[in-house]
């Protein structure tokens, strides 16, 4: 059994807690988990990608190779297009629904690229996968830094290798005291 995961996305949108919660839940079951964090500028919204790789036997390397993930999360739109290369075609994307544009986009020195032609390249390089709103749940249940926790509990329905009710208790034994309801609340 071999599984590679990357997370992508921008800081302060949970995806250590994330990726936390997956390699917990492979290492439950016996497995091998090794994993490496990219954390550029992520105080100030720069990207944070985390690599987890799974498996019964040897894992030689905690970075993910292009075109070697099984599995690609994407926080943010551009943040699943600029790590697509990671996955490979026959993979499966979880992308969460959410444009943060980038400080050249703020200062309208660069454009954030259209969804609908970011999901086409997506959709033409993978065509398993699916678009979630969890930005859009979790500022309806009070708090987007849920955003996370709604992705887990969206990839728990989809990626049969991940079952819901014990990534459910993970998402709560890992989530700090204050937090822990609203975050299985948006797990669900």
């Amino acid at each position: 059994m071999k599984m590679d995961v990357v997370i992508s996305g921008v800081g302060g949108q949970g995806n250590i807690f994330a990726s936390l919660v997956i390699s917990q839940y492979a290492m439950n079951r016996n497995l091998k988990v090794i994993g490496a964090e990219t954390i550029g500028a992520a105080q100030r919204g720069g990207a944070v990608v985390s690599h987890i790789r799974i498996a019964d036997g040897e894992i030689y390397s905690p970075i993910i190779s292009r075109g070697q993930a099984d599995l690609l999360i994407g926080m943010e739109y551009v943040e699943l297009l600029r790590h697509l290369r990671l996955l490979n075609p026959k993979g499966m994307y979880l992308l969460n629904a959410m444009k943060i544009p980038t400080v050249l986009n703020n200062m309208a020195l660069d454009e954030y690229p259209e969804v609908e032609e970011i999901l086409k390249a997506v959709r033409n390089y993978c065509p398993r996968g699916y678009v979630v709103e969890a930005s859009a749940m979790a500022r309806k249940m009070g708090n987007i830094q849920m955003t996370n926790v709604v992705m887990l509990g969206a990839l728990s329905k989809v990626f049969p290798f991940f079952e819901y009710e014990e990534m459910k208790l993970l998402v709560a034994a890992n989530s700090p005291t204050r937090f822990k309801e609203a975050n299985v609340k948006g797990f669900e």
